[in-house]
């Protein structure tokens, strides 16, 4: 169900409109089905009110268990953090990972669509690691067109990401300009980095 979203994206939509309007469908989706079960009428005329409503809201309910809306779908969450590690010169999205993180795994297939549909986006993956540690799990699977790079640092790591990964950071000339933690992320750090790499 979620490539419904995709599908929107692929038209040309932002992040945030395309979940908005899938949600919008599943409403229509669930009128539809209280519409057709119209004439299936219970005695009491408040039961009635009752099925229709949970008619309509079976489906969007549904979709949302599945693919809830957090707050920053709704909100942009993102903050300004002051550190000393050393970030590209030219306009990067650097996403901070640890090396066998299953939720860090999950930030690939945003950095697939993300380049798919700006050309002009650089994505670098910051892995967490230990002195001299060969990281496996996610360095094997991070896309060509991505860089990363092993920090060691994690005192300077932990300042960024507050101990939650992944963390999504942009940044330009060597500086730090945005930060978005995993709890903070949603559509609209998405359109906001598109935004950024438009510009």
């Amino acid at each position: 169900m979620k490539s419904l979203e995709y599908f929107f994206l692929n038209a040309g939509l932002s992040w945030t409109s395309s979940k908005l309007i899938t949600y919008f469908l599943f409403l229509l989706l669930g009128f539809l089905i209280a519409y057709l079960l119209r004439n299936k009428k219970l005695a009491i005329k408040w039961l009635n009110l009752l099925k229709n409503s949970f008619l309509i809201l079976i489906p969007i309910g549904i979709y949302f268990a599945l693919f809830p809306i957090y707050e920053g779908d709704v909100i942009d969450l993102g903050v300004k953090v002051k550190t000393d590690l050393p970030f590209n010169q030219t306009k990067t999205l650097s996403i901070v990972v640890l090396p066998d993180c299953p939720f860090c795994l999950e930030t690939i297939a945003i950095a697939k669509v993300l380049m798919e549909r700006n050309p002009k986006c650089t994505i670098n993956y910051i892995i967490a690691s230990k002195p001299n540690e060969i990281p496996h799990g996610i360095a094997d699977k991070i896309p060509q067109k991505c860089s990363y790079r092993l920090e060691s640092n994690i005192l300077q790591l932990s300042q960024i990401t507050h101990g939650a990964y992944p963390t999504y950071c942009l940044s330009e000339k060597g500086k730090l300009l945005r930060v978005w933690r995993s709890e903070h992320f949603g559509t609209k750090a998405l359109d906001e980095i598109e935004y950024f790499f438009r510009n």
